[in-house]
């Protein structure tokens, strides 16, 4: 399965773990609160997507889906953020707002 049919397929729980979110929040902690709630899905996802950088592109993906979905979703993009991943190095993240 795919990251967008995935996604497609929860939106109603996607939906709880951003109004879970602060008003304002990244790409970051949207991924923490979705990987503990879709904890064996999440690692299929990443499994799908063997080699190196799994982890960046199926981030790269969800972030995209809640772009393409900011209407569905009430967020809007703000700026770019340096946060830190998983792997303990700094990246630019999307920071988003509820609206």
């Amino acid at each position: 399965m795919t990251v967008n049919d995935f996604m497609n397929q929860h939106i109603p729980e996607i939906r709880i773990i951003i109004s879970e979110l602060n008003v304002t929040f990244t790409s970051h902690a949207f991924l923490k609160k979705f990987a503990k709630r879709f904890e064996r899905d999440y690692i299929n996802l990443l499994n799908e997507h063997n080699g190196n950088e799994a982890f960046r592109k199926v981030h790269s993906q969800i972030a995209k889906f809640l772009s393409v979905n900011e209407t569905t979703f009430r967020i809007v993009k703000t700026s770019k953020e340096p946060s830190e991943n998983i792997f303990g190095e700094i990246d630019e993240i999307q920071a988003w707002k509820k609206v």
